[in-house]
C-alpha cells in the first residue's frame, strides 16, 4: 500500500503509520466485495454499510476530511461497550472504517423509531433498559477514569449507542472525542469556539461557553437514561404530543412538587405497560436528574453514576413483577379505606 504524502488525503501520513501498527488495512477492493458495492440493501444508515468478510459482519464507516484523530483514540482504547474499530482503507481521498458489527441498531432506533426489525419484539422491557444504561456508563467510566490521559467522548446520544445480538450496549462515533489532560475530581477541561453537538444532548457549560469537561458526557448521559426511562425523544413533544420540551427539563418537573410517584407514572414509557418497579423507575430517575444539573459542580461523577446503575441493576435482577403487583393492589385497597 502507498503512504499518501499530502496533507489533501482524508488521513494524514503520520496518522496513518501509527495507525497500521494494531489495524488491519484493507484494499478497496476487499471492501467493495464485502458490502456488494456499497449497495443499497447493505446501507445500514447515511454512510455506514454492512459487511461480510468470510462471514463475518462488520460494519463500514466513509468519512471525508482528516479521521487520523478518531483512529487514534480508537486503537487505543479497548473495553467491551466500546464499539470496536478493526481496520480501514483510503481511497481517493475518503477514508473507510471497518468496524465491529451491532446485529441490533441502535438505542435510538428501538426507543423512538418504532423498531419493527423484528415482529416479535414489542419494545425493550426494564431488565434490558437498565442493563445499557449500566453499559453506557461503564464505557464512560472507562474514557474517563482509565485512559491515559483521559478522553471525553463529547456526542454522547442515543443514535450513538450500538446494540449487539444481546443487546448489550457499544458506545459509537468519537469523531469529536478529546483527550482532556488535568488534575482535580473532575478530571481536566479545554475551551473551544466551535460548539458542535446535538439540540437537546449538549450541557449549558458548553453551548454557553465552549467548555469541554468529562460533566458534558455526564450531562448526555442523564438525557439518554430519560431517554430508556420515557421513550421520548431528547427534545421533543411528550406521547401526547403536547408542545415541544428538553428532557433534562422536564425531569424536574416530574421530581418536584407533589404527586411524584404519580407524575413519574405518565413520565415512564407506556410501551413497558407498568412492568417495572417503581421505586427503581424512581432512583433511576433522581440520577438522572443529577446528571443533567444545570450547574456541572451539582452533577455526579461518572464512577458515582456506574456505581448507582450497578446497584439498580442487582436490585432489578432481585425484582420480582408480582411482588409489585401486590404492593399496588394493598396500596389500593389501603388509599380506598381512608
Amino acid at each position: 500500500m502507498t503512504l499518501p504524502t499530502t496533507q489533501s488525503w482524508s488521513l494524514s501520513s503520520e496518522g496513518i503509520r501509527y495507525a497500521i501498527e494494531s489495524l488491519s488495512v484493507y484494499k478497496f477492493e476487499e471492501l467493495q466485495n464485502a458490502t456488494g458495492f456499497f449497495s443499497e440493501e447493505n446501507k445500514i444508515k447515511g454512510s455506514v454499510y454492512r459487511a461480510s468478510f468470510k462471514g463475518d459482519y462488520a460494519a463500514v464507516k466513509i468519512l471525508k476530511g482528516d479521521v487520523s484523530g478518531e483512529i487514534n483514540i480508537l486503537k487505543r482504547i479497548n473495553h467491551f461497550n466500546v464499539i470496536r474499530l478493526s481496520g480501514f482503507c483510503v481511497h481517493k481521498g475518503n477514508t473507510y472504517l471497518v468496524y465491529e458489527f451491532a446485529e441490533n441498531d441502535s438505542l435510538e432506533d428501538w426507543l423512538h423509531s418504532g423498531h419493527k426489525k423484528y415482529e416479535n419484539s414489542v419494545s425493550l422491557s426494564w431488565v434490558q433498559r437498565v442493563h445499557i444504561a449500566r453499559d453506557v456508563a461503564d464505557a464512560l467510566n472507562y474514557l474517563h477514569n482509565y485512559t491515559s490521559p483521559p478522553h471525553v467522548h463529547k456526542n454522547l446520544k442515543s443514535g450513538n449507542v450500538l446494540l449487539d445480538g444481546n443487546f448489550r450496549a457499544k458506545v459509537s462515533n468519537f469523531g469529536l472525542a478529546r483527550t482532556v489532560e488535568g488534575e482535580g475530581d473532575d478530571g481536566g477541561f479545554q475551551l473551544t469556539r466551535h460548539v458542535v453537538g446535538t439540540q437537546g444532548y449538549m450541557s449549558p457549560e458548553y453551548i454557553e461557553n465552549g467548555l469541554i469537561t468529562p460533566k458534558m458526557d455526564v450531562f448526555a448521559f442523564g438525557v439518554v437514561l430519560l431517554e430508556l426511562l420515557s421513550g421520548r425523544e431528547a427534545v421533543g413533544g411528550d406521547k401526547n404530543g403536547s408542545g415541544d420540551q428538553m428532557l433534562s427539563v422536564a425531569v424536574n418537573q416530574v421530581l418536584e412538587g407533589e404527586n411524584v410517584k404519580e407524575k413519574l407514572r405518565r413520565f415512564m414509557d407506556p410501551n413497558l405497560r407498568d412492568e417495572y418497579p417503581l421505586e427503581l423507575a424512581y432512583s433511576t430517575a433522581e440520577l438522572a436528574k443529577r446528571c443533567v444539573a444545570r450547574d456541572l459542580n451539582s452533577r455526579p461523577q461518572i464512577s458515582e453514576v456506574f456505581m448507582t446503575l450497578s446497584k439498580i441493576q442487582s436490585s432489578t435482577l432481585d425484582w420480582d413483577p408480582s411482588d409489585d403487583l401486590e404492593r399496588s393492589r394493598s396500596v389500593s385497597q389501603t388509599s380506598d379505606s381512608k
